[in-house]
């Protein structure tokens, strides 16, 4: 057994040893005018603890208080964990040079790829993703998890940007505001340069914010691209980037075939960012404290209690301290919450959703309904198909984090889609709207629009049979039968469509309903199979504030 917190036994219990001390050697009052001998024989016995041993009982209560502050443990286990390294930022260029085929299948989609292996390599380091041309724009915040930055790397659409001109200084400041409070400012670059010439006011810049720039210079001497009007515009590599790269105290790489070039750029930036390639051993204990505080409890007690030394009495103390001996696991249970936070995303990565939904549950429950841990619990429900666990789940979800409570919403949405049927696709749509006042988000806008046409079109179809006009056209139900003369006729389009045959079997869907070719359509874009990664322009105000620059 050991002390956590030695210095309150060295801090405090000499100085109450002192203080009982004096209490205990003190005179009575009456001393001063009999001796004890008399004194014995005047006092009345009461047959109660004497002042003497209640002292006694305090000092005992006082010293097991400060041996359960310093909190004594035992040892249960040993870990290896690795060091913690500093923080990325992974800037990509999405200017139109980058539209060059010097490199298949075009220079862009080549950094798009080393970004990928980049993000692969960097085990430990928290890393944020920026897009850059003329503007700068936020990808991702900084973060561990790595399937998320490949998902988001996967569906980056830049079809649309195009943008001319490459501004590496707008970039240099938005980076520099991001890494603002990190001890090592580390940028990871994936350009061509852009414009041919000097890059000394970026260079000067760099040095000034304490940037280390790696630079992974994507593309060649010779290339060129095509403008609008058919016409060949050079575009080579700025040589100017190797420059800028040493003169920060970075690294510069030409990009190749393979993961050899990235791989040279991570080694470089641990080496001098100053990470520690050495694991570190994390110990667990097991805490002891409730030992002595639930026995000075129990003293305590007894020191406050009148009870007779020589009557047999009942001490409710005693249940007490089996009470608080009983309920030490729980206080123990929790010292594993790490460990079960661990456990449960292990089970996440191999597919496991259903236990990884139990550990996160249970993690949640006992933590006063954690948000997050509902919230992953909720997600992996989801991927396991139990929608409406999922949406339970997630309208459990309330929570001051902006941006986890608009996830909540957005997916909320989803899982409601998922079940279908004219309650769950309004209840989705309320969810759709109540994200979207907190994030004006393009994804949300586009989910909220489906299922509102889904909606519709699967309350007309319900019309369509309460007036007769169903598969079969035939009358309506009840007992006040339309008379065939005055049938409502069903228009020769809608004919046509129902006898059009789905997947090569006409007549299988109901009314109302989802064909299968429809249902794989829908799903597919609730899965975001069929997303892409919405860039989002940042400044570098916004760019320091890293808890609340849009859209997080």
């Amino acid at each position: 057994m050991t002390f956590l917190h030695p210095e309150f036994i060295y801090l405090m219990l000499p100085p109450v040893l002192v203080l009982f001390y004096f209490i205990l050697t003190q005179k009575e009052p009456m001393a001063d005018y009999f001796d004890d001998e008399t004194l014995k024989k005047l006092r009345v016995d009461e047959k109660r603890l004497t002042l003497r041993q209640r002292n006694l009982l305090y000092l005992a209560v006082f010293i097991l208080l400060i041996l359960a502050m310093a909190q004594p443990v035992i040892e249960e286990a040993r870990y290896k964990v690795g060091a913690s390294r500093p923080s990325v930022v992974a800037a990509i260029d999405i200017s139109a040079s980058m539209r060059t085929p010097d490199v298949y299948p075009s220079r862009l989609a080549a950094a798009v790829k080393k970004a990928e292996v980049f993000v692969e390599a960097a085990g430990r380091e928290k890393i944020a993703l920026l897009a850059f041309g003329r503007d700068v724009y936020l990808v991702s915040p900084f973060t561990r998890d790595r399937r998320a930055l490949h998902r988001l790397l996967e569906g980056l659409d830049v079809s649309g940007t195009g943008e001319r001109g490459t501004d590496l200084m707008a970039v240099l400041e938005a980076a520099a505001g991001m890494l603002e409070k990190e001890p090592v400012k580390n940028v990871f670059l994936l350009t061509d340069g852009g414009r041919n010439g000097g890059l000394e006011a970026e260079a000067a810049y760099a040095r000034a914010h304490g940037l280390r720039l790696y630079i992974l210079g994507t593309g060649t001497a010779g290339g060129t691209i095509t403008d609008e009007n058919g016409t060949a515009v050079p575009q080579p590599l700025n040589p100017a980037l190797r420059d800028l790269a040493e003169a920060t105290g970075g690294a510069y790489a030409t990009e190749v075939s393979g993961q050899r070039d990235v791989l040279r750029l991570l080694s470089l930036m641990r080496k001098r960012g100053g990470a520690d390639e050495k694991e570190r051993e994390v110990v667990r204990y097991g805490q002891l404290f409730v030992l002595p505080l639930g026995f000075a409890l129990f003293l305590l007690l007894l020191a406050t209690s009148s009870m007779s030394r020589r009557e047999r009495v009942a001490v409710p103390s005693a249940w007490l301290l089996v009470w608080l001996l009983g309920s030490s696991p729980a206080v123990h249970a929790e010292m594993f919450d790490y460990e079960l936070l661990q456990q449960a995303q292990r089970y996440y990565d191999a597919g496991q959703y259903g236990r990884a939904a139990s550990a996160w549950y249970r993690y949640a429950r006992g933590n006063g309904d954690d948000a997050r841990a509902l919230y992953n619990s909720a997600s992996a429900l989801y991927r396991q198909g139990s929608y409406a666990a999922a949406a339970k789940l997630w309208a459990q979800v309330h929570t001051s984090d902006r941006l986890l409570q608009f996830s909540a919403l957005h997916n909320l949405g989803n899982a409601y889609a998922k079940l279908g049927g004219t309650d769950r696709l309004k209840a989705a749509i309320r969810a759709y709207e109540s994200a979207l006042r907190l994030q004006n988000d393009p994804q949300t806008r586009e989910n909220l629009e489906r299922v509102k046409g889904r909606l519709m079109r699967l309350m007309r179809s319900r019309m369509g049979l309460a007036t007769g006009v169903g598969r079969g056209g035939g009358e309506a139900s009840g007992p006040h039968n339309v008379p065939k003369a005055r049938k409502a006729p069903v228009p020769k389009t809608a004919e046509r469509k129902r006898k059009l045959p789905r997947n090569g079997d006409a007549g299988r869907t109901p009314p109302g309903e989802m064909s299968d070719f429809e249902a794989k359509m829908w799903y597919g874009r609730l899965d975001g199979s069929a997303d892409a990664t919405h860039l989002y322009k940042i400044t570098p105000e916004t760019a320091k504030r890293r808890d609340d620059a849009d859209p997080w």
